[in-house]
Formats: C-alpha cells, sequence, structure tokens
C-alpha cells in the first residue's frame, strides 16, 4: 500500500512537471486596433486640418480665396489692396487691376473683357489696328480704348443739334442696351460743327446726355478735335467707324442715317466672331 502511495505521487509531480507553463493572455486586438486607430488617424487626420487651409477659405472677404490672391499678388488680408474704394474681387473679376489704384470699375458700368498687355496700335486707316487713346468721359472718368479689346467697339461722331432728320442718338442708345451684354460698346464723341459752333455753342454732355437718356461714354470733343478727326473720314454727321474684338478698324467712313441700316449689319456680324483668348485665370 505504501508502495502504491509513493507510485501515484511520483505520476503526479512527473504529470505536473511536463504541463507547458500558463501563457499571457492574448493581446486585446480589439482594444490595441482601436487604440491604433484612433491614435494614427484621429491624430493625423488633427493635423492635416491643423496644416491644410480650405481652398475657399477668404481671409478679407473679398471674394477672392486666400491661395489665389497670393497667386495674383494681392493681398489676401486686406480686401482692397491697392486702396481704390474697390474690392479685389470685384475689380478682378470684372477684368480690372486690383493692384493699380488707377484702373477701377467704369462708373457707367461698360463692358470690359480681360486686359491685354501685349495691345498695341498701329494707326487710324482701315485694316489697323486703332491707335489707342485715352479720355475723360461724362462722370469725368478716363477711358482708355486699349482696355475696351475684346469688345466690339462703335465709334459714333455727332453734333450736339442734329440736322433736319433728326437725332439717330436714341437709337444707337438702343442697340447699346440691346447688345452690350455680348461685349458691345459705343464710345461718342460729341463736337462742334465742321462749319463753326452749333446752336448750342461748345458741346455740353451732360445735357445732351439728359436730353436723348444715354448710358454709354459721351466725351466731349470741341473742333479742331484730334481724336475724333482720326477717325471722322467723311464730312458728314452722324458718322461711325466700328473696330473688330481685336480693335482693328474694319468699317471706317460710314455717314448719314441712310447709312445706319448698314452699320447695324456690320455689328452683327463682328459680334458673331469669337473674343481673342487673352490669359486671365479666374478662381476655381
Amino acid at each position: 500500500m505504501r508502495l502504491l502511495l509513493q507510485l501515484l505521487l511520483l505520476l503526479s509531480l512527473l504529470t505536473s512537471c511536463t504541463d507547458p507553463a500558463p501563457a499571457d493572455p492574448p493581446a486585446d486586438d480589439d482594444d490595441s486596433a482601436d487604440d491604433d486607430d484612433s491614435s494614427d488617424d484621429d491624430d493625423s487626420a488633427d493635423d492635416d486640418d491643423d496644416s491644410a487651409e480650405p481652398p475657399d477659405l477668404d481671409w478679407d472677404d473679398d471674394g477672392l480665396p486666400n491661395g489665389f490672391e497670393d497667386q495674383i499678388g494681392t493681398d489676401p488680408t486686406r480686401p482692397d489692396s491697392d486702396s481704390d474704394g474697390y474690392d479685389d474681387g470685384d475689380e478682378y473679376l470684372n477684368y480690372f487691376l486690383p493692384n493699380d489704384p488707377e484702373d477701377y470699375p467704369y462708373i457707367g458700368g461698360y463692358p470690359r473683357g480681360p486686359f491685354d498687355e501685349a495691345y498695341s496700335g498701329q494707326g487710324f486707316e482701315p485694316g489697323q489696328l486703332s491707335a489707342t487713346w485715352s479720355h475723360l468721359d461724362q462722370y469725368g472718368q478716363e477711358l482708355q480704348l486699349h482696355r475696351f479689346a475684346g469688345n466690339v467697339v462703335l465709334i459714333y461722331i455727332d453734333y450736339e443739334d442734329a440736322p433736319g432728320l433728326g437725332h439717330i442718338a436714341p437709337e444707337v442708345e438702343a442697340i447699346y442696351q440691346a447688345r452690350r451684354s455680348e461685349g458691345f460698346v459705343v464710345l461718342h464723341f460729341l463736337t462742334a460743327g465742321l462749319f463753326g459752333p452749333t446752336g448750342y455753342g461748345p458741346p455740353f454732355a451732360q445735357r445732351y446726355i439728359e436730353e436723348h437718356g444715354l448710358t454709354f461714354p459721351v466725351f466731349e470733343h470741341p473742333a479742331p478735335s484730334p481724336i475724333a478727326t482720326n477717325y471722322h473720314l467723311s464730312p458728314f454727321v452722324p458718322h461711325w467707324t466700328l473696330l473688330n474684338r481685336d480693335l482693328r478698324i474694319v468699317v471706317p467712313s460710314l455717314s448719314g442715317h441712310n447709312d445706319w441700316p448698314a452699320v447695324l449689319g456690320e455689328i452683327d456680324v463682328l459680334l458673331a466672331e469669337p473674343a481673342p483668348n487673352v490669359g486671365w485665370p479666374l478662381p476655381r
């Protein structure tokens, strides 16, 4: 009996020695995955949000995103970079230069295309690019011809007191209003008669504008008037010269009421032509 007990004890000891030691508890895969995901994904996402600026962030609320202002050279912290009274977005999106205090939207809201710095006028002959010029309009604002490139431009010359057939200015105003959204501009020289002052005396733009309800630019240009004379290839008024979208003189010396239907036909033709491609990047 004693021997049997000793054998059982010995067997118990052998069994305990051969059993493997209990393993450490397995890693909690779910917890560790959650911890890793939260530490990696959330932290990295937070880092991305902190370091990357939203593409449409506009610190100065001028209508141009910060990154785009860096691209065009305006100040993203100032809504009016050139201090001319117009926000950068209002200028740039209407093809004005927001870093040039001398270039700002026209009071009359005349159509305008992208600014082409390469424009170089040639003269006043048919087929030439029109020589550029500048003059003060009825609001005292300086308009420069080359800044209207991209539009079809009607150079309109007339006297304040019309010939016996009546004044055609209201008809010019009507076509201006009807087609301006297509890129049509009227630049009107109000001049004195070729044979001495008119019955009104020197041209008076505001009186003339109010009489006929005009909204396009009107320049007071008493005789002798060098700009008007360059385009005025006929001694009669009303007189028109048309410039295409490149400001090339395509229809010179159309004068008189009888020519007005022909002018309208040429305007249709020129407006159907595509505008020149001018690099003017826009915000995306």
